[in-house]
């Protein structure tokens, strides 16, 4: 099967899932935070005793492309759907003033470490409880392959609206070439770029995890 033939049928099978799924999947996270609890917002493959490893495998692949990306006078960064904040206490350590970790899942947020530099905050979905252009970062790990239908489209709205001029947009999805099942939709580096024009995505660099491709992009608005 060649590329273009795939990427077809993968449109088409996303397309019958947002019609017959108009609802957004935030009650699926919901169960499945009170199930797994901190293991919730990894790959299920990995069991709970390796979440601290594979925090920092993540962290080690990913924190030196974030680091480059950075020009050094940013403020104020945002970790969107931060889920258990494993990453937002080290976020605030590259920012010069605050980390606001949002997260839909409550569940999720009540497990996140408390730091003074690091605000937590409930949102709802589609909506990010800050006020325009007041972020100099989004970072977004592992999440948007979470959203899809108007939800997804509210949510790039969303993040265009709070990110500064010339801002900092830091994505690290998962680009294995898989079909979508119905609460994760695997897309191709391309057609995360294609979700942000306002902020030209370029794509930095791949590691694995249980075998499949997540690739780390970032652009400036």
């Amino acid at each position: 099967m060649n590329n273009r033939l795939r990427k077809l049928i993968q449109e088409l099978r996303e397309r019958l899932i947002r019609s017959s799924k108009p609802f957004s999947n935030l009650a699926y996270w919901e169960r499945r935070a009170k199930q797994y609890g901190p293991r919730a917002v990894l790959n299920l493959s990995h069991a709970s005793h390796e979440i601290d490893e594979v925090t920092e495998k993540q962290k080690e692949e990913i924190f030196p492309c974030f680091g480059e990306a950075l020009r050094g006078d940013e403020r104020v960064v945002l970790d969107f759907g931060c889920g258990t904040g494993r990453f937002t206490v080290d976020l605030a350590q590259w920012v010069k003033d605050v980390a606001i970790g949002v997260d839909p899942v409550k569940t999720l947020l009540e497990m996140a470490p408390k730091d003074p530099r690091v605000e937590y905050r409930v949102m709802e979905e589609g909506e990010i409880p800050v006020p325009d252009q007041s972020v100099d970062i989004v970072w977004i790990c592992l999440v948007l392959g979470g959203i899809k239908g108007t939800a997804l489209d509210q949510t790039i709205r969303e993040i265009d609206r709070v990110l500064k001029t010339d801002g900092l947009l830091f994505l690290v999805e998962n680009t294995c070439e898989k079909a979508s099942v119905e609460y994760w939709t695997f897309r191709q580096v391309s057609d995360y770029q294609q979700m942000f024009p306002f902020a030209p995505l370029k794509h930095l660099h791949d590691y694995h995890d249980v075998g499949e491709r997540i690739s780390i992009m970032a652009g400036r608005k």
